[in-house]
């Protein structure tokens, strides 16, 4: 003789955004009949449509700085609009703080990368006390000294990725300028 199992799913219910989604997903599947499907020639243009509006999108998120949210540039980029009205001052203040913020973020990432660099020519060219001492007495070339260092990179080196013979010898003048 059967049993009666209670007939509720197992589980925890579903969310009342995942009620939506399927409602959304389902209404996409068999849309209503006083709703009609579009053409292919209505489908061409909407997507030619979609695809115009993301050339002129990216085109103005281009031409500004990484940095700057994309929201503060579609509001910059809509300044004069009367739409815009009551916006712009706050608009353009923050627009200018962006900019500030990535001037100095260009300043002090330069400074940070010659800090690098003249830690790592330090460290290469104390290595190679016997490279630079010839230089120095103009027993051997800057370059050929820089080609020395660079085909031995393994025993010369510092470990980290090899730099052109250009840099090594950049490295050198960082260190001893005169």
């Amino acid at each position: 003789m059967p049993t009666n199992q209670p007939t509720t799913k197992r589980g925890r219910p579903k969310s009342a955004q995942t009620l939506e989604n399927e409602r959304i997903e389902a209404l996409l599947k068999n849309p209503p009949p006083h709703i009609r499907l579009l053409t292919k020639k209505e489908k061409k243009l909407l997507e030619e449509s979609f695809v115009a509006s993301e050339k002129i999108r990216q085109s103005l998120v281009d031409e500004h700085s990484p940095l700057i949210p994309n929201k503060l540039i579609y509001e910059f980029e809509s300044i004069g609009d009367e739409s815009m009205n009551g916006f712009e001052e706050s608009t353009l203040k923050q627009y200018a703080f962006y900019q500030a913020m990535e001037r100095d973020a260009k300043k002090t990432g330069g400074q940070e990368l010659a800090e690098q660099a003249n830690i790592r020519a330090a460290k290469v060219w104390s290595k190679n006390q016997a490279l630079a001492k010839r230089i120095s007495a103009k027993k051997l070339s800057l370059n050929g000294g820089a080609k020395i260092i660079f085909q031995n990179w393994e025993s010369k080196g510092d470990k980290l990725e090899k730099p052109s013979i250009k840099t090594i010898s950049n490295w050198y003048k960082r260190i001893r300028p005169n």
